[in-house]
This record gives structure tokens, sequence and C-alpha cells, in this order.
């Protein structure tokens, strides 16, 4: 434990008091004032502003221009799905017929085949020789 004496000198205390910054912040507090002032009239200034009858004319060319574009490239689309569509069904009709051509033909090469078949079974002699290809001609007797 630590003895004080309360009658005796008291040791001294320095008190520093210490001012920093000073007006710097009140300084800088005032030009973002001002450049936000500035800013406020700068910006209802240009909004005041009205464009030109001649701005709002080219603009309105410039809209219909763009949708004539559009409306042109919607067309040319839907002019290839039509096509292409088109297309598709023609290639099908084609194939279709093939395949029914290619049916006909199988179909009378096969009546042809059973004809012949039933031709050659109901032949008989009684045939005249000139109609059966198959009887050879006598040759011709000379006259004397």
């Amino acid at each position: 434990m630590t003895y004080v004496d309360p009658q005796g000198p008291h040791p001294e205390h320095v008190v520093e008091v210490r001012r920093e910054g000073g007006t710097t912040g009140w300084f800088v507090a005032g030009i973002v004032a001002i450049v936000a002032v500035i800013a406020v009239a700068f910006m209802l200034t240009i909004g005041s502003r009205t464009p030109a009858e001649d701005q709002l004319v080219q603009a309105q060319e410039q809209g219909r221009a763009v949708g004539v574009i559009e409306g042109a490239q919607t067309g040319a689309a839907q002019a290839t799905i039509v096509a292409q569509q088109a297309a598709r069904d023609a290639s099908a009709a084609a194939d279709s017929a093939r395949r029914s051509t290619e049916t006909g033909a199988a179909n009378a090469s096969q009546a042809a085949h059973d004809a012949a078949a039933r031709a050659a079974a109901s032949r008989d002699d009684t045939l005249a020789p000139s109609a059966d290809p198959n009887v050879q001609q006598p040759a011709p007797q000379p006259v004397n």
C-alpha cells in the first residue's frame, strides 16, 4: 500500500487542449453545398429546354424508318419459314410419288410375269402354227 500525505504538495497535472482541423470541415461542407446548388441549377436549366420542331420531325422520321425496316425483317423471316415448309412438303410429295411409282412398276412386272405363266400353262398343240412362235414353219417346197 502506498501512503500519500494529504498535506503534501500535489503533483503537477498538465492539460493540453488540442483543436484539430479547425475550419477544414466547414470549408469542405461549404464547397459540397456550392457544388450541389450549381448541379441543381444546371439540371433545372437543361430540363426546361424543349426540343426544336425540326428535331421532333427528325425523330419521327427515324422511328418510321426503323418500323419499316423491322417490318421488312419480320416479313422476310416469315417468307423464309413458309419457303422451308413448302420445300419440306414438296420433298414429301416427291418421295410419295416415287414410292407410288415403284409400287406400280412392281405390280405391273408381277402382273406380266403372272400373265406369261398363265399363257405358257394354257398353250396346247391346237394352236395354229403361225400363232405359236416356237413352231417353225416348214421350208417352202420347190415347184417343178
